[in-house]
């Protein structure tokens, strides 16, 4: 796997959790199936393009 895609999708699952299950459960709003599943697919999306931009960015 390329280190890009890696980065990105560890990006994607740091902010999935973080937006999808902890920060809705400190606020007190329900967790829903359409909620995660929006989310898995936003985050993995937002994830490969911040792996893609940073491969960009910072390429040696």
């Amino acid at each position: 796997m390329k280190k890009w895609i890696k980065v990105g999708l560890i990006w994607a699952i740091i902010m999935f959790l973080l937006m999808v299950f902890v920060f809705p459960y400190f606020n007190n709003e329900e967790i829903t199936k359409n909620g995660v599943l929006s989310g898995l697919i936003i985050w993995t999306l937002a994830g490969l393009v911040f792996g893609f931009v940073m491969r960009k960015r910072y390429k040696d």
